[in-house]
């Protein structure tokens, strides 16, 4: 090679070399930028990571405060849907329920603050029992004054509400089946049985919806109000999803009691 070609040739290298390090450089500024983005993102994550865990933390804290208050909280209630928008029947908007019966422990918590006079246990016991001996006008007054104190929006469920959260989307006698089947329900027993119980919860999570204590309901049939679901005292028949008692507001029982429903912002 003579002295021409190989000052071209140093030249041509020296460009390649020139070109190399320029790509190498963008890439290594491509690589920088690249573990800065991935160290903000890692670094963003760790502190919605932080954030979550200060929520459950604090959650859970509401959660105690409130059990330890009122014997309930958010874990006590199911949610229910609201019907499809096309089916044929009324139209029932989401809400929630609580998943038993309103049971002494928290009845008498109520008792307590308000100076109310505890209703009756027959001798049975109270804590998770169903609280029995109210009427109607108790189970209003005392969701009222769950709602003052707890900020909740709660009621009385009408009848259809009631007995929509009871089939939870089944259409058999029972949310199980149409053969009745004592080991899913409270009934003939001579008493109410504490609750939830070894029963089964139906498919929206609702325990004891077939008997130990009939359940007031806020709709009214004439001078009188509705209670679904039947009771201890009651043979199987009186159990279905369907099944219907009605008494005066002031007029209570030892098989009577109540659940409540929290209607939610939509």
């Amino acid at each position: 090679m003579n002295n021409i070609n190989a000052a071209e040739e140093i030249i041509r290298l020296q460009q390649k070399i020139t070109e190399l390090e320029l790509k190498l450089e963008q890439t290594q500024l491509q690589l920088d930028n690249c573990l800065d983005q991935n160290l903000e993102k890692t670094h963003q994550q760790a502190l919605e990571i932080e954030k979550k865990q200060a929520q459950l933390i604090q959650y859970r804290e509401q959660q105690n405060k409130l059990f330890s208050r009122y014997k309930l909280c958010e874990a006590n209630w199911s949610k229910i849907p609201g019907t499809a928008k096309n089916t044929q029947a009324e139209k029932i908007s989401a809400f929630k329920m609580l998943n038993t019966p309103v049971t002494f422990e928290m009845f008498d918590l109520y008792c307590a603050a308000t100076g109310q006079q505890p209703p009756g246990d027959n001798g049975w016991g109270r804590e998770n029992r169903p609280v029995i001996n109210v009427n109607y006008q108790d189970a209003l007054t005392y969701a009222r004054w769950l709602s003052e104190q707890t900020g909740w929006n709660c009621r009385l469920p009408t009848e259809e509400q009631w007995e929509y959260a009871c089939k939870a989307g089944t259409v058999t006698d029972y949310w199980y089946g149409n053969i009745a089947d004592p080991r899913m329900m409270v009934m003939g027993t001579g008493k109410t049985m504490p609750t939830p119980g070894p029963r089964l919860a139906n498919p929206w999570d609702l325990y004891d919806m077939h008997g130990n204590v009939w359940e007031w309901t806020a709709t009214a049939k004439g001078d009188e109000y509705i209670l679904c679901g039947g009771s201890w005292y009651n043979k199987a028949n009186w159990l279905t999803s369907t099944a219907k008692n009605i008494s005066y507001p002031n007029f209570s029982n030892n098989n009577w009691g109540f659940r409540l429903i929290r209607i939610t912002e939509q």
